[in-house]
Order: C-alpha cells, then structure tokens, then sequence
C-alpha cells in the first residue's frame, strides 16, 4: 500500500478528518514497516512474527488502529495468534477496517453529490471471508454513488490472492477472466475494491478500479 498506493491512506485519513476525527500516524523514530501478511502467505512466520513485533512497537496506545487494506487488515488481527503474546492479543483488538469503523459514523460526513454513477463491488477475500466486514463498504459507500450494484459470480476470488498471482500468473488470469466476466454483466463502469493485490491485478486487465475511500472523498469534495 505504501508503496504503490500512497493515495488511497490520503484519501482514507481526508475521510476520517471529515467525520470529525484526528489521524495519527506511526511513531516518528521510526516506520511501522510491511505488516507481515505477505511473509505468513509464503510460509515464512518467523519472518513474519519479526515484522509484527515492529508494527506493534510503532503503534503504542490505546487508539483505534484503522486499516485500509483488507488483506492487512486480517493479518493485523491476528497477531495474537502469530505473536502468541498477552500484548498482542491486546494490539489486535484494537486493529479495525476503516469501513468497519465508518459505518456507524457514515452520517457525520457530508454529501454533496455522487462520485461515480454506477458502481459493481468486488469483495476481497480477506474483507469478506476472513474478517467479515465487508457488508460496511457498501453502508459507507451507498451514499456516495449514484448505484451500488452487485456482482453475481457469488463472491468468488479475483485470482490475486495475495503472492499468488506472481507465482501462479497462468491460474491467477483464468480465475481473473472469470471475474472479468461478472464485471461486464454488471454494467458498472467503475469497481470498488479494498485491498490493494486485487485493485492491482484488475487493474491490469484494463478496469478502473478504486478503493470506496477515494470515491467517498471524491464526493466528498464535489
């Protein structure tokens, strides 16, 4: 996300600020780093273990610790299983997706007027599957689009699935086309997604992918 997606936090902390909230970012001695996510997806958990324990170092408090990727998300909620520690147990349950922290707060934020006119959701597995928040994107999103619409392929995964589609490029495109598929019958122009594995992987089959944060913020300053 830091890498490649550095819009989608600005567009996620400008949300956040709307609704009357500050945003506070990792100690300044130093950088939370990659979560870990990607090292426990390769089988390397002492690797990712070392990168939990820096996050957790970075992130001290009490504060609702808000996340804007799905797949992040899921891995920063289970720190008390990777970690195994009392203080991990704790840093997870303050770990919260940012839509699943929106949703309640979505009517302090200001509507001026829809960002996109149709818009088809794709849930990432990790939003939808693992952490099961992902009914909050379309209560954040609903107010801000012209209309939401569904895919029909049943929730199924777009072929990211985090290193899978570097190491398996060939199964990753089938799965994709069968995505692909479902985003044509939908009509929709645009596509919300949250995580940042499938934003990439569909945006490279040419659709135009955002995350819900910077189309609220889209509306927002419309």
């Amino acid at each position: 996300m830091d890498a490649w997606q550095r819009h989608v936090h600005v567009s996620a902390a400008r949300v956040i600020e709307a609704t009357g909230a500050g945003v506070a970012f990792p100690s300044t001695r130093g950088r939370a780093g990659c979560c870990g996510a990607l090292a426990v997806h390769a089988g390397l958990i002492g690797d990712a273990r070392t990168m939990a324990t820096a996050v957790m170092a970075m992130l001290p408090g009490d504060a609702p610790i808000l996340v804007d990727s799905a797949g992040c998300g899921a891995a920063l909620k289970d720190y008390g299983h990777l970690v195994g520690t009392d203080a991990a147990q704790v840093f997870s349950r303050r770990v919260v997706d940012i839509h699943e922290w929106l949703a309640p707060r979505v009517g302090e934020l200001p509507v001026v007027g829809p960002a996109e006119a149709r818009v088809a959701i794709h849930d990432p597995c990790h939003l939808r599957n693992v952490q099961r928040v992902h009914d909050h994107v379309r209560t954040v999103l609903r107010p801000f689009v012209g209309e939401l619409v569904e895919l029909d392929d049943e929730g199924l995964c777009c072929g990211a699935g985090g290193a899978y589609a570097a190491l398996h490029p060939k199964m990753a495109a089938d799965i994709r086309a069968r995505k692909l598929d479902a985003i044509a019958r939908s009509g929709a122009s645009v596509v919300a997604s949250a995580n940042p594995g499938c934003t990439l992987h569909l945006a490279a089959a040419g659709i135009d992918v955002r995350h819900p944060v910077e189309l609220i913020e889209k509306a927002i300053d419309g």
